[in-house]
């Protein structure tokens, strides 16, 4: 073989394992944004299912207030009614 005919096939050699490698980090990049996008979602649901425990616990606590002052208006009326 004569030097530019090894030259030739080193080119060959370097070309194929470079494409192959570039395809390698193409298939890992798309892997890791699949991933980086289904991370992102989950994230944001839990950030509504969250905001939706808070929002019902807010709304449990309002209702427990309201009946508690009406329980109490209640009692406060049978005990003039007893008065009377």
């Amino acid at each position: 073989m004569t030097a530019s005919a090894e030259d030739d096939v080193l080119v060959n050699v370097g070309e194929t394992v470079g494409a192959t490698l570039g395809k390698i980090v193409a298939s890992a990049h798309k892997a890791v944004a699949a991933a980086r996008t289904t991370e992102k979602k989950g994230v944001r649901a839990a950030k509504r299912a969250g905001k939706s425990v808070s929002r019902t616990a807010a709304k449990g606590r309002g209702k427990v207030k309201s009946a508690v002052k009406r329980g109490k208006k209640l009692v406060k009326k049978a005990k003039r009614k007893m008065k009377r």
